[in-house]
């Protein structure tokens, strides 16, 4: 479902309205959620806004989409974005895993994110100006495996071609497995890129793959 707005403070509030009651009603299922985000500069505002919001923090596991091999306190790192900018004020009282547990070793990384059990109520989702999802990144040697809907591993290891940083990240099949997915966009730009991703399915846009699906439910959050 495409929703649009002419800002970014309403889009932001409708975002926030919508993340926190869908973890709510889980909660209230299920007694617990678990919530998936992604990094970058986008998210800061909407991590503000979740961060205030009044729910059962306490009941709510927090994990990422994908992170970039580097130290957890490194200023490139999703796990200080969200550690800064979403386990504060009320969210403060989340549980968090994040992806880099072996600083040496990428691949111990990926073993253990793997070996860690949590389905994922909700993931929240971005994309690049190339198309990328996650860290689906065109290109990348690893990008056909990580699309596969074969695939059984919930994170993979990924080399982006350009990108910099190796990365960590949840596969296609991972993400189809969640709840509900939400794609947040922006500007004219990027909305191009999304309408002609939605046209095919295609390697050189990895994120077709999550807009032409139907395993998994799909919001879009736009603003211009």
């Amino acid at each position: 479902m495409w929703h649009a707005f002419d800002a970014n403070a309403p889009y932001i509030n409708a975002l926030g309205n919508t993340i926190s009651a869908r973890l709510q009603r889980t909660i209230e299922s299920n007694g617990q959620a678990c919530i998936a985000v992604s990094g970058g500069r986008s998210p800061i505002a909407l991590f503000d806004r979740l961060s205030r919001c009044d729910i059962n923090w306490e009941k709510i596991h927090v994990t990422l989409v994908d992170e970039r091999f580097v130290a957890p306190d490194d200023e490139d790192s999703n796990e200080r974005l969200v550690r800064d900018h979403l386990l504060v004020n009320q969210a403060r009282r989340a549980k968090f895993t994040g992806l880099v547990t072996d600083p040496a070793s990428i691949l111990n990384c990926v073993e253990r994110a793997n070996q860690a059990i949590q389905s994922v109520n909700l993931a929240i989702l971005g994309m690049g100006d190339d198309g990328h999802t996650a860290s689906l990144f065109p290109g990348a040697p690893q990008l056909a495996e990580a699309l596969s809907l074969e695939q059984t591993h919930r994170y993979m290891r990924i080399t982006p071609p350009a990108a910099a940083h190796e990365r960590i990240s949840m596969t296609l099949a991972a993400l189809l497995h969640a709840e509900q997915l939400i794609l947040a966009i922006s500007g004219p730009h990027k909305r191009k890129i999304y309408e002609q991703a939605a046209q095919k399915r295609t390697p050189e846009l990895p994120v077709s793959f999550l807009i032409t699906q139907s395993l998994a439910p799909l919001d879009v959050y736009w603003h211009a």
